[in-house]
């Protein structure tokens, strides 16, 4: 094993990668400005699956602020009253992405499309196939920021 700091950031990462790299980091930019499914839900699932894979650069991450008592009760969101119906189900969902994306329930699904429609819906699953590429990315890269781009 090697004891070399890892890449500063995924940036840092793929930069020998731009033909992958850029198309990459554009996709992830649009999610946080997408009419169909607010920033600050993506960032709640973002950050949950942070917390389920432990890596605690994505965790430090800052993509969207937020309350400041959801990032504290983030580990406990199906008990903590300061999550929406419409947050809810979709950290449902993020938690099952994170997990095995073939394992969404119709249930999970439908429940995000009655807050956000099937546009949110799809929005949401692309959003978290790309948050979780760089999550895991990051970890198996040693990352030392959570920096996309």
């Amino acid at each position: 094993m090697s004891n070399t700091a890892g890449p500063s950031s995924f940036a840092s990462a793929t930069a020998s990668l731009p033909a992958v790299a850029e198309p990459f980091v554009q996709l992830y930019r649009a999610f946080w400005t997408l009419e169909s499914i607010p920033a600050s839900t993506l960032e709640l699932c973002r950050l949950r699956q942070a917390q389920l894979h432990g890596s605690e650069v994505a965790w430090q991450h800052r993509e969207v602020e937020l309350p400041s008592l959801q990032r504290e009760e983030l580990r406990h969101w199906p008990q903590s009253n300061h999550f929406s119906d419409a947050e809810r189900a979709c950290l449902s969902l993020a938690e099952v992405h994170a997990m095995d994306a073939q394992a969404i329930s119709d249930a999970q699904a439908n429940a995000v499309k009655a807050h956000y429609g099937e546009v949110g819906l799809v929005a949401l699953v692309q959003a978290l196939g790309v948050f979780d590429t760089i999550v895991r990315l990051g970890l198996i890269w040693a990352v030392s920021s959570g920096e996309v781009a």
